[in-house]
């Protein structure tokens, strides 16, 4: 089968599905999964951000029912309004795939709780919990101004590795910034 396969990585499972070369079944299964997955998806996405908002920014529980129940509703259409947006905007200005884009998303948003996690796992060092947030900002801020730097100096542009190194750059910055006393559960912290 000589098949030039789409630009796009995105578009290489639809081709398959939708031109018939897996079956019209697979075809109907596929569109079915895809509608299923989509709904499933925004709306598991919109009741969060919907409760979100409403309980911890507006107080809505706080409010009359009748109240609460119409403040709900208009966050509710105003945050599908929101997200319809950002998927179009995302579709227009996108170059890349999609996984790409989240992928690179994640290297800078959870680099932080990667750092946070190894540190907690691999140390038992006592951390000055006022500067984690500070370490927890700058790492990524760090991350994205060395690869602006390495993409105007070498010519290199970071992809995937960004995850790995925003968390060592977390993990170094509150290893830096922890103590030598030992975090014991029974006997309190312990110096070293």
């Amino acid at each position: 089968m000589n098949l030039a396969l789409p630009e796009v990585n995105d578009d290489i499972l639809p081709l398959f599905a939708t031109q018939g070369y897996l079956g019209q079944t697979v075809l109907v299964l596929f569109t079915i999964g895809i509608i299923a997955a989509a709904f499933s998806n925004s709306d598991s996405a919109l009741t969060a951000m919907t409760t979100s908002v409403c309980v911890d920014l507006l107080r809505t529980d706080r409010d009359v029912e009748e109240v609460a129940l119409r403040r709900r509703g208009k966050v509710h259409i105003t945050l599908s309004v929101i997200l319809v947006f950002f998927i179009c905007l995302v579709e227009a200005l996108n170059s890349k795939s999609v996984i790409d884009a989240i992928y690179i998303i994640a290297s800078y948003t959870y680099g932080p709780l990667l750092g946070m996690f190894a540190f907690g796992l691999f140390t038992r060092r006592r951390t000055r919990d006022r500067w984690v947030p500070f370490i927890a900002v700058a790492s990524p801020i760090l991350c994205y101004a060395l690869d602006r730097f390495a993409m105007q100096s070498y010519g290199y542009k970071f992809g995937y590795e960004l995850l790995m190194l925003n968390g060592m750059l977390t993990f170094a910055g509150m290893y830096a910034l922890s103590s030598k006393e030992l975090k014991n559960k029974e006997h309190g912290n312990i110096k070293c």
